[in-house]
């Protein structure tokens, strides 16, 4: 990347928190930590919203199909995520909404030692659907004043992680947007920024780039155990993927096999070398290039890499995707001339001039972290002007 880019981008205006973390965002958030209490909050954000001035920013509301009764490891998984969400820096406070008396007593106690400010509530403690609808509204009321004495200041690049995602993968991907965000990755990396990679299945076919590009054996070796494992229970059903394409949109884009997906997706990695193995959510054990261990499907995928901590997505594309997630700024970087044509309302770094030759890969890269920073400093991405993204926990398969 260019050295004028590479100068201009050491610091960003964030949030700083309690904690040492800094947020890019700093949102009023409304948890809805099971699927029972899904309704009444989206209910409650409603008319919290409705009462506040014109111009301010709405709740933040995290909910997904979020069960009880799960499991002991899925269990496990679905609380240590949700108090990732809840702890993330993008937040400045939360309303964590329960069921039950029983799990709000367990949430109050398992959030008491955090730096986030936040109000458990149990849905059954009140006299109705309204009364419920009414103290959650208060009770964001309350918190929504904890906010406003927060300010953005100063803070150093290297306090950003990122997520790196792709979906509606062509031969501009390959070729475009993907090796664009590999160029800002190696500059991030440079500059003591995390990144975290996921999407196993995406991996397949592209184990000797993983050798080639990590820092230990020992960290290759993890991260293939996972793309072997991934692989082993894919071809479960008979088919064996490393010969086809899984998805439709792939196939109709133009892409023939999964390992032809796999080095395009590559890409996006950039230079940098693999420094962890991470499993679903699990935040980096330091700077640099992460791997996560997560399913392909896009909003799960993020939902692990958000909860370790990323603030900001980078969603790679070529047929466009909807995908992203509300609580980490995504954006969609493509260089397809028709998908940049026909979806210009959803595409936030448009590479066009790449493609077309009018641009290099450096100026390409420089494109995307000048809309990082932008990002950063707090401009909306396209995302969260429409208020796309989902937050989705896998379910935990058995060892085969």
């Amino acid at each position: 990347m260019s050295t004028t880019a590479a100068e201009s981008s050491p610091g960003f205006s964030g949030y700083r928190r309690a904690d040492g973390r800094v947020g890019v965002r700093n949102h009023l958030a409304l948890v809805s930590t099971v699927a029972l209490a899904n309704r009444i909050a989206e209910l409650s954000a409603a008319r919290f919203d409705a009462s506040q001035p014109p111009g301010n920013d709405p709740v933040l509301l995290v909910r997904g199909e979020f069960q009880r009764g799960l499991q002991t490891q899925d269990a496990l998984l679905q609380d240590e995520v949700l108090q990732r969400l809840i702890t993330h820096p993008n937040i400045g406070a939360a309303v964590v909404l329960c069921h039950d008396r029983s799990t709000a007593q367990r949430w109050t106690q398992r959030l008491a030692a955090g730096h986030t400010p936040v109000r458990v509530i149990a849905v059954m403690n009140h006299h109705g659907i309204n009364d419920a609808i009414t103290q959650t509204t208060m009770a964001l009321v309350q918190l929504a004043s904890v906010l406003q004495p927060m300010r953005r200041a100063w803070c150093p690049f290297s306090q950003l992680t990122f997520a790196l995602e792709c979906g509606g993968s062509d031969a501009s991907s390959a070729v475009c947007s993907n090796p664009a965000i590999g160029r800002f990755v190696d500059r991030a990396v440079a500059l003591g920024a995390s990144v975290i990679v996921s999407e196993t299945a995406e991996f397949i076919g592209g184990e000797d780039v993983v050798r080639e590009q990590s820092a230990s054996a020992d960290i290759a070796r993890k991260i293939i155990e996972r793309i072997a494992l991934t692989e082993s229970r894919m071809t479960g059903d008979g088919d064996r993927y490393r010969g086809t394409n899984p998805t439709a949109d792939n196939i109709e884009a133009g892409l023939t096999t999964l390992i032809e997906k796999t080095m395009g997706a590559l890409c996006k990695i950039g230079r940098a070398p693999f420094v962890d193995c991470l499993d679903f959510g699990q935040a980096p054990s330091q700077s640099g290039l992460s791997f996560m261990d997560t399913p392909f499907f896009s909003p799960c995928s993020i939902t692990g890499m958000v909860a370790a901590g990323a603030q900001i997505t980078l969603f790679s594309m070529g047929v466009f995707n909807p995908s992203g997630n509300p609580l980490a700024p995504t954006l969609k970087v493509c260089g397809n001339p028709d998908t940049v044509r026909r979806w210009s309302d959803g595409i936030d770094v448009a590479l066009v001039d790449l493609i077309e030759g009018r641009i290099n890969l450096d100026q390409a890269g420089d494109r995307v972290l000048e809309a990082v920073l932008k990002v950063a400093n707090g401009s909306r991405s396209h995302t969260e002007s429409w208020g796309e993204g989902q937050f989705i926990i896998p379910r935990l398969l058995p060892t085969i």
